[in-house]
């Protein structure tokens, strides 16, 4: 099992970088790519919303990696 930490400031960074790379290709003319980057970042911000729930001392996304 692999687990990961990030604060909400990383997940900050994170969806703000995926944002990046999707207005990028949005202006590159490639809606599918930008479509990818778009929900990988969706996903983190579900992450990062659910830690805007906690008090300030406990917001760190935990994130496990378990395999079948």
């Amino acid at each position: 099992m692999t687990q990961l930490s990030f604060t909400s400031g990383e997940l900050y960074d994170i969806i703000d970088a995926l944002s990046i790379f999707e207005e990028g290709l949005n202006d590159d003319g490639d809606p599918q790519g930008a479509a990818y980057y778009a929900n990988i970042a969706q996903q983190f911000e579900l992450i990062r919303d659910k830690l805007e729930e906690l008090p300030g001392e406990d917001r760190v996304a935990n994130l496990v990696l378990a395999v079948n």
